[in-house]
């Protein structure tokens, strides 16, 4: 792959796409390989057609090489950031997950951040007219009662009149498996979640546009609340198991949950 080049990039599957993915190996190609062009490429068409680009940053060590450049670079052309706490620590300078959020905030529109044993974060803009007041307990932190908004849904601050910062945090799901067999996939399966809901805000704005959920451009289909839940259960059911490709979809509902669960 380090020899792609950018000619074999196809513009038109990039704009008809829900969104284009990259990891941060892709940004520092050795001399003589060309996948690096074809990523700008394919970062350069995908802004053409307004379509968000989601960056994950895969390892720590490739970002304290220079973190100022990997946060030129997230402003310059990153819509949503994948990360999990080292990577937003050596990102951002902030140990503690919810401050790595918000610092990230001021380069992109969307933050996801795995943080172990401690769960995860989503943290992103909505507008302040149309947010959502949470109906759970408001949580401590850096930043007190943070999750206050959390059942907002995620928007991109340029298309917010007024643009507000939402956090939303979930614990591990039922505690994190028994045995964790494999760690490999986990913040990758939680991504595929954010990256499933965002696919489906675009598929039904196509079948459903008159829909009250589109009288504004979000860029989820859920809450932030909701896609901090869908990302915790795929990353349960890829640590419970030793590969991180999952060989089954997720259940409907599940007996093992207390109903309040699924309300929420």
């Amino acid at each position: 792959m380090d020899k792609l080049t950018p000619e074999y990039i196809d513009k038109d599957v990039i704009q008809g796409s829900s969104a284009l993915v990259l990891t941060a190996y892709l940004m520092r190609a050795s001399e003589g390989d060309g996948i690096t062009d074809a990523a700008m490429t394919a970062i350069e068409y995908a802004k053409q057609a307004d379509v968000p680009v989601v960056l994950t940053l895969g390892t720590r060590f490739l970002i304290q090489e220079d973190p100022s450049w990997w946060q030129n670079f997230i402003n310059d052309h990153v819509t949503i950031l994948a990360m999990n706490e080292d990577e937003g620590e050596a990102l951002t300078g902030f140990k503690d997950p919810l401050l790595a959020s918000e610092a990230a905030l001021e380069w992109c529109d969307m933050v996801l951040t795995t943080a172990g044993a401690i769960g995860l974060y989503t943290a992103g803009y909505a507008e302040d007219s149309a947010k959502r007041e949470t109906s759970h307990m408001l949580l401590p932190g850096a930043i007190p009662e943070f999750n206050r908004y959390e059942f907002s849904r995620p928007m991109l601050k340029e298309d917010c009149e007024t643009p507000i910062k939402v956090y939303a945090h979930i614990s591990p799901y039922m505690g994190e498996p028994e045995l964790i067999r494999n760690t490999n996939g986990a913040g990758d399966g939680a991504l595929s979640a954010l990256l499933h809901d965002l696919s489906a805000n675009t598929f039904h704005k196509a079948n459903v546009p008159g829909s009250s959920k589109h009288k504004r451009d979000g860029l989820c289909y859920s809450s932030f609340s909701q896609v901090c839940k869908y990302a915790n259960r795929v990353a349960y059911e890829v640590l419970a198991q030793h590969s991180p490709r999952l060989s089954r979809g997720l259940p409907e509902r599940e007996d093992s949950l207390e109903e309040s669960y699924w309300e929420r």
